[in-house]
């Protein structure tokens, strides 16, 4: 699993995790985990590869008080855009979304998870991927359409190993095999995988 799904989890189980203390009929209970404690030390991310989203993005939120949370962990944490954030904190792995196998979906956030964690995010940004290009998908059949899905829909678990302007290069957890993704334009009728969740 990712970091950010293992702090979810763990923030999800946790009575409070905005404050040290929750009042219940006036009368403070004490929360037996904080958010630092379930949040790995993140690398160090050097200042000449971070890719800062415009303020616009930063200050807009579509989040409840819980995905909020979550987003910001995400987007501080992980120097991640605030967008790509917020709807990474939205996605359900509980929930699949209508024409998407139900072990499938849990891989999927998990895929969404490990990139947003990874150097890849960083460099995807640099590069101009947007998030059409990474986590975009066909409205109505999101699994079975993949020809209008974007890189993340394509990993099922497989290891993002490489990245440029124009293509990604995925290496297969079955064989090690290398296959090629190749970035196009995106197309009409694309939504965002956590559009799926509305």
């Amino acid at each position: 699993m990712s970091r950010w799904a293992d702090a979810f989890a763990a923030l999800s189980e946790a009575t409070d995790t905005r404050d040290t203390v929750r009042h219940l009929g006036g009368q403070a209970l004490k929360v037996s985990q904080s958010v630092d404690s379930v949040i790995a030390p993140m690398p160090v991310v050097r200042a000449d590869t971070a890719v800062m989203p415009p303020a616009a993005d930063r200050a807009h939120s579509i989040c409840g008080d819980a995905e909020g949370e979550r987003a910001a962990i995400v987007e501080y944490d992980g120097n991640v855009p605030r967008a790509w954030a917020e709807g990474f904190a939205r996605l359900d792995p509980d929930r699949p979304p209508r024409d998407m196998p139900p072990k499938r979906w849990p891989l999927f956030v998990n895929d969404v998870g490990l990139f947003l964690d990874g150097p890849f995010c960083s460099l995807a940004t640099t590069f101009g991927w947007g998030p059409y290009d990474l986590f975009g998908c066909d409205r109505d059949r999101p699994f079975t359409r993949i020809d209008q899905a974007g890189l993340l829909w394509l990993l099922g678990g497989d290891k993002l190993v490489a990245l440029s302007e124009g293509a990604a290069g995925i290496e297969t957890r079955i064989d090690g095999q290398r296959l090629t993704y190749r970035r196009r334009p995106a197309e009409p009728g694309r939504v965002l995988a956590w559009e799926l969740m509305q």
